[in-house]
């Protein structure tokens, strides 16, 4: 992940095209027109080894060694064979980005085994060269005037940028936007990606000011997940980021494997989406139609819609769409019904969605969407027209146009039918008025904002207070692991997972373990009651190993045995149907517990399992013995806050059973939520723990216990999303006081003291940290300031215990974001008022500096006031050079940490 040089892609000074020729079928002759007729106003040069003067008026040059300057982007288009000794000479002459569109580099050489493409990123690593491609089909800047592509027409300038892995469809879309009138800041495919990937791309143009939304087509992630992730987080932050994933056809090359437990990976990719704050499309119509919405939509206010129509039936089609999208359908005022009575029959039910009648006008259509625009409990408008003689298409549409450009609200429109309807939708698209074939699309459009919105609002919700687990017990838990794998064996003894969830504060029933049926009688005579007994063998030592049978997820247990007759009849049976299936050294005893069963119990499955892209994930769902548990799958990817484990939480059916039927569903949910951020933190401290499943676990009055549990253990795995910094922790003592104090990481869960850290500071402070006076910050604000990605930014804060006793209270916080080259880091600090002489300042930013250092970043730079002494003097005892800029009337403080060891890295730094 690197945007290095990637602003010759996007805004080339000069460019050079290979392989183009005058022959109607030469991609890089049409890669030439189109920059031509694009407008494109830098340096256009041509390399043709065939001795042309020029093409298509543009001169040709035979060599690269001929070319009159060293060009920015270099565009391939030549064949196969050619391409790896063409990046080698670029490489050799400077030049830093090449754009490979030349297709079929895939193919397996059967002497070598190697592929044109590994000779290509070979060439490309020696030499430092960027390469965006093979088998892309370029890149169109209307704001450059660019179309650096082999697309059959340009597209228009708009505020949407769009990256495909698929040339084809990029094709497409380009066709239908043009027809649609609807432009873009940025598109292109990235092809087969061999080194500028998807990650660098969205934070490319996540820090450009022209887009304001990304469009994402993918099929797969292709590098590292937790870059991708990282950069989907932070870019949808800010921007609106819309993704269609498509499957990958099977073509006998690619083996797919699933992550045990998980029947299909489509609901990982969902997962990893919504984790990120993206929002997922699941056709090409609903990428067409997201794309007419995010060009046209006005700033969102809410989420509650009104409908609009000339008739019941259309307006049944869209609220049912509403219902099942989880929609919300607005709720209309008094002053808005008796506004609307006086317009409409008198046989109108004054509800929404509202009926204007077959008979209704233009005039009508635009009254009552002028008067729902007025009601404060209505965020949109959808207005759907069937065609009637009394409101003929086009009279209807001029008058919603007119009322769309009158009101802030977003006004979306659907003309239903075809050839009366054409022309009503082509004065909508002319005139940027959101207008859809169908009610359901109209309404799948609207929900994308609002899938968006609630996303965001998740994503910045306050996680409950951070509960620490035993240290102790954490370390026995790591050697438990250890242990078993100095035994070279995969899997945990069933004892051994017992004794993994006790240590993780996880309760489980009292088990005896037994290695004949006699020792099972016994242990059923010293239990008492109800017993269970389960057959341990090499086909149940694994989580998740279900048989195919759906209505019985294991075989081998004896359930509700109440008499030692009973016990020693079924036991037999079970040691003998096991017998027949493994041999002696294949089994491993007995287990024996009382019954668990009764007490209003729901039976709970959740766990662990791993994924070859996403790495460990979280499961959760109803369970039990004898329900299929892939139905109702969950997944979520660790680590886990309060608040993101009650979202899996509600996305269960557990939910709904727990809130229909518990005496304290609250209770309930807390207990689940506990238990899944356990989970959440083991799959972080424990990465070779390949699998853990719990079924069934138990909830009822008594609380929560794991009756039933398989551990399997595989290569250390990271997980896909940065997890907090626990060793970073550090304790320490204030210069004057003499106290002791944490420093350490920031947590989301600190969003409430960070707010108290805030009202602590008095206004000279606040202008000298932020420059400028302002008021008390949002919720918003303050989630993104606690809320961190820590593989991109770090904040320290040094906190101690309240004199009352009731929490934390933070002192001290230093920040630092980092670009995504790891160049430069731009820090900020700041101390609370009645704390300063205390020596805050100088073990935050040496802590800052330190952590800087550590992780390869070359510059830490920040800029203060001139007013801002302190911090002056601080900086220089830190020795960081201080200097005035004139320019922005602010000191720059830098101090460098590292060496460039890249001609691309010094040019950044003489930047700075």
């Amino acid at each position: 992940m690197s945007t290095r040089y990637l602003k010759r892609f996007f805004k080339p000074a000069s460019i050079v095209v290979f392989g183009a020729s005058e022959r109607g079928d030469s991609m890089g002759g049409v890669v030439l027109r189109n920059l031509l007729e694009a407008g494109y106003e830098g340096k256009l040069m041509v390399v043709n080894p065939k001795g042309a003067k020029q093409v298509h008026g543009v001169t040709c040059y035979t060599g690269v060694a001929e070319l009159p300057l060293v060009p920015d982007l270099a565009i391939i288009c030549s064949p196969p064979e050619t391409v790896a000794g063409i990046i080698r000479k670029l490489g050799a002459h400077m030049v830093r980005a090449a754009m490979i569109l030349t297709g079929g580099l895939s193919i397996v050489d059967d002497l070598s085994s190697r592929t044109l493409k590994d000779e290509i990123k070979e060439a490309a690593r020696s030499y430092g060269i960027r390469i965006l491609g093979p088998d892309c089909m370029g890149m169109l800047v209307p704001g450059s005037n660019m179309n650096a592509s082999y697309a059959h027409t340009n597209i228009r300038k708009g505020k949407v940028a769009y990256i495909g892995q698929s040339g084809l469809i990029g094709t497409a879309i380009i066709d239908w936007a043009n027809g649609q009138e609807i432009g873009f800041s940025h598109f292109l495919t990235l092809g087969e990606g061999v080194d500028v990937d998807l990650p660098s791309i969205i934070d490319y143009l996540a820090s450009d000011p022209m887009t304001h939304a990304i469009l994402l087509q993918m099929d797969r992630v292709v590098g590292s997940a937790r870059d991708f992730i990282s950069a989907l987080r932070a870019a949808s932050r800010n921007k609106l980021v819309l993704v269609l994933k498509s499957g990958i056809v099977p073509d006998g090359r690619m083996v797919k494997v699933l992550a045990d437990g998980i029947a299909d990976d489509d609901i990982l990719y969902d997962a990893a989406l919504r984790r990120a704050g993206a929002v997922r499309v699941e056709t090409s119509d609903q990428l067409f139609n997201a794309l007419e919405t995010l060009n046209r939509m006005k700033p969102m206010r809410g989420e509650r819609l009104a409908i609009v129509c000339n008739g019941m039936g259309p307006n049944a089609l869209a609220n049912d769409r509403l219902m099942k999208k989880n929609g919300v359908l607005a709720t209309l005022s008094e002053e808005t019904v008796t506004a609307l009575s006086e317009l409409l029959p008198a046989h109108w039910n004054g509800c929404n969605p509202v009926d204007l009648d077959s008979d209704a006008t233009a005039e009508r259509f635009a009254a009552a969407i002028q008067i729902l625009c007025k009601d404060p409990g209505v965020d949109a408008v959808l207005s759907i027209h069937a065609p009637t003689h009394m409101a003929p298409g086009l009279d209807t549409a001029r008058a919603v146009i007119d009322t769309a450009h009158k009101t802030p609200r977003n006004i979306l429109s659907c003309w239903m039918g075809r050839a009366s309807a054409i022309a009503a939708r082509n004065l909508c698209n002319g005139a940027g008025i959101m207008t859809f074939l169908t009610p359901e699309e109209a309404v799948d459009a609207f929900m994308h904002m609002v899938d968006y919105r609630r996303n965001q609002e998740a994503m910045r919700q306050t996680p409950s207070a951070y509960q620490m687990h035993n240290l102790p017990n954490r370390q026995r838990a790591k050697a438990l692991l250890e242990r078993v794998a100095e035994e070279s064996r995969d899997y945990l003894t069933h004892a051994e997972s017992c004794d993994l969830l006790e240590l993780y504060d996880i309760p489980t029933p009292r088990t005896h373990y037994c290695r004949t049926i006699e020792e099972v009688v016994e242990s059923a005579r010293q239990l008492g009651g109800s017993i269970a007994v389960k057959a341990l063998h090499q086909g149940n030592i694994n989580p998740f190993c279900y048989d195919k049978k759906s209505h019985q997820r294991w075989q081998d247990l004896a359930l509700d045995l109440y008499s030692l007759p009973e016990v020693k009849h079924s036991v037999t049976k079970l040691a003998y149907r096991v017998s027949e299936r493994y041999p002696p050294e294949q089994t491993h005893g007995f287990v024996v517990q009382q019954m668990k069963r009764g007490f209003q119990s729901l039976q709970i499955n959740v766990g662990i399992t791993r994924d070859a892209v996403f790495g460990p994930l979280i499961v959760f769902g109803v369970g039990g013995y004898q329900v299929d548990v892939l139905a109702d799958r969950q997944v979520m990817l660790p680590p886990l806050n309060s608040a993101l484990a009650r979202q899996l939480v509600m996305r269960s059916r557990v939910y709904r059973i727990v809130t229909e039927n518990s005496y304290q569903p609250e209770r309930d949910v807390d207990h689940l939520c506990e238990i899944l951020m356990t989970l959440g933190q083991m799959a972080v401290e424990l990465p070779q723990l390949k699998a853990l499943e719990i079924n069934p676990l138990l909830l009822n009055k008594s609380g929560l216990l794991a009756v039933d549990m398989t551990v399997s253990l595989g290569d250390p795995v990271a997980s896909a999303i940065s997890p907090y910094p626990e060793y970073l922790t550090e304790t320490v003592t204030l210069k004057k006081s003499g106290q002791k104090a944490i420093l350490r990481a920031i947590r989301g869960e600190d969003e409430p003291e960070h707010l108290a850290f805030y009202n602590h500071l008095s206004p000279q402070s606040i202008r000298l940290r932020y420059f400028y006076s302002r008021g008390v910050p949002t919720h918003h604000e303050l989630a993104n300031w606690t809320q961190i990605d820590y593989d991109r930014e770090m904040a320290f804060i040094i906190s101690r215990p309240r004199q009352d006793g009731q929490g934390d209270e933070t002192l001290g916080v230093v920040r630092a974001v980092t670009d995504p080259d790891n160049i430069r880091s731009e820090f900020s600090v700041v101390i609370r008022d009645d704390l300063q002489g205390e020596g805050l300042g100088v073990m935050l930013m040496e802590k800052i500096i330190e952590y800087c250092r550590s992780k390869g970043t070359l510059m830490i730079m920040g800029s203060t006031l001139p007013a801002n002494k302190s911090m002056q003097a601080l900086a220089r005892k830190l020795g960081f050079s201080v200097s005035y800029n004139m320019e922005e009337d602010v000191v720059d403080m830098k101090l460098a940490l590292h060496e460039p060891a890249e001609d691309w890295q010094i040019y950044r730094l003489q930047q700075s």
